[in-house]
């Protein structure tokens, strides 16, 4: 373990696809098996690798670091995690209930668009809405996520859309992408946590929408038998990509936690300053092993 690092690292994958699926191709977060297992390696040589609920419960977590994963793509039970129980190294996955249920995963869908260059065809046709007025097509995929336009509009929009130009059957193939029930994995090194249910930004929706994402996912995970988190992980993880009711809603489910995305490393513990739930910070790790070691000496500001 190495004396350098001063802070507490949470590492957060998506993909760990050999070869990113059709439709895909455009702004997927993907660091493929080989690069996965190469960062791993070195992260163990640098650091206590531990489960994310004893990473949340140190009291220094100088020189610990954990492994997550969102969203529970299909991959990761083949190309990741059965490696890591091979290695005795304990992951937390972050998972959407609604699409663990074969829901298709909205920003999905919004790859799929950028993929096959539709988002003039999408302005166009949604041209009198005026919430489509705030979507750029140059910026699609950043303006599609705004926390003052509701993500469940948008994907409604997106289903509206792909119904009207017969792309439906295209699009079912990204119902694989994401892991049904069957895929995961009970090992008492995995562990899974709450994400919310359809991984909407949370500050976009009514408060009685995002309680309902929150709760809804928390009792899918409370239902069954897998090892679990009471680590909440916010949907794109940003500052504004939340407000002062996740917080509430998120205790109210019975978290105990708040994960955030904000390529940052854990030196302070922080607190919401209503519910008094710690809150901890995550970074997304690059495609490669040296862009990653970059990167982590830069977020605990060695020099």
């Amino acid at each position: 373990m190495s004396a350098k690092y001063q802070g507490g690292h949470i590492l957060l994958y998506h993909g760990v696809f050999e070869s990113i699926p059709t439709g895909l191709e455009s702004r997927l977060h993907n660091v493929c098996p080989d690069e996965f297992r190469r960062q791993i390696k070195w992260l163990r040589n640098q650091f206590e690798i531990v489960s994310l609920d004893d990473f949340v419960n140190a009291q220094d977590r100088r020189g610990l670091a954990t492994i997550t994963f969102d969203d529970a793509y299909a991959d990761l039970f083949s190309n990741a995690i059965p490696w890591l129980i091979e290695e005795k190294l304990p992951c937390t996955v972050f998972l959407n209930s609604n699409l663990v249920e074969g829901r298709i995963f909205w920003r999905d869908k919004v790859r799929f668009i950028l993929s096959h260059q539709l988002e003039e065809d999408f302005l166009t046709f949604f041209g009198k809405e005026k919430w489509a007025k705030q979507i750029r097509a140059e910026r699609f995929y950043k303006d599609s996520k705004k926390p003052r336009l509701s993500s469940k509009r948008v994907d409604q929009a997106l289903d509206v859309f792909f119904a009207a130009k017969q792309l439906d059957g295209t699009l079912s193939s990204l119902t694989k992408v994401i892991a049904d029930e069957s895929k995961l994995i009970d090992n008492a090194l995995v562990c899974y946590g709450n994400h919310s249910a359809s991984h909407y930004v949370l500050s976009s929706l009514p408060p009685e929408q995002q309680c309902e994402e929150i709760r809804s996912c928390q009792t899918w995970l409370r239902e069954r038998e897998y090892f679990c988190t009471f680590s909440f992980a916010a949907p794109f993880g940003g500052t504004n990509d939340i407000d002062a009711n996740t917080f509430l809603f998120a205790k109210k489910a019975g978290c105990t936690a708040v994960l955030m995305s904000r390529q940052a490393v854990n030196k302070v513990l922080q607190k919401d300053a209503v519910t008094a739930l710690p809150i901890f910070e995550r970074y997304m790790a690059p495609p490669t092993l040296e862009e990653l070691v970059h990167l982590s000496r830069e977020l605990d500001q060695i020099v």
